[in-house]
């Protein structure tokens, strides 16, 4: 049997994200593979979900769940003693597996200008395919007009032009 990783006892606020729904969480011992919450609702063996404590994030598998505890399986090597350093309130952009991401909001604002020129250049460009295929379409339902109607037509000038 492999020898058990050794865990720190801690007593960590956190938040906790299954699916969409946001919940409080408390971490009580964690090591460089895994960590032990507790929360009202945990979910169940199986399902993965994400823990953020400050600007960490922990993407982690339950691997069990009793009561109101649950044993997590993180998906990276956990930063043990940078989580437990980390204050309550989140301080920067947030760190995944120990690699800094760029903050959001203000990649986001950059963006924002690029991204309404581009959506009014997608709908300058769909309507004017539309016109383009409407142009099309009116073209060919005149020349299978015109080539249906060509023989009456022809007939019916050449009745008249014996009167």
């Amino acid at each position: 049997m492999k020898p058990r990783e050794p865990r720190k006892k801690v007593m960590i606020k956190a938040r906790m994200r299954v699916g969409a729904a946001w919940s409080d969480a408390c971490i009580l011992d964690m090591s460089t593979r895994g960590l032990m919450i507790q929360a009202t609702d945990p979910p169940p063996g199986g399902s993965y979900l994400e823990l953020r404590r400050g600007r960490h994030v922990i993407v982690a598998r339950v691997v069990w769940s009793r009561d109101r505890r649950a044993g997590l399986r993180s998906q990276d090597p956990l930063p043990t003693e940078a989580i437990i350093a980390e204050p309550d309130q989140s301080a920067g952009p947030p760190i995944v597996a120990g690699v800094e991401r760029r903050a959001e909001p203000l990649a986001r604002v950059k963006q924002a200008p690029r991204h309404e020129h581009s959506r009014w250049r997608s709908r300058a460009l769909e309507f004017a395919s539309i016109v383009f295929l409407g142009g099309v379409f009116a073209t060919f339902a005149y020349g299978a007009v015109a080539s249906a109607l060509e023989r009456p037509v022809a007939a019916v000038e050449g009745a008249l032009g014996e009167n």
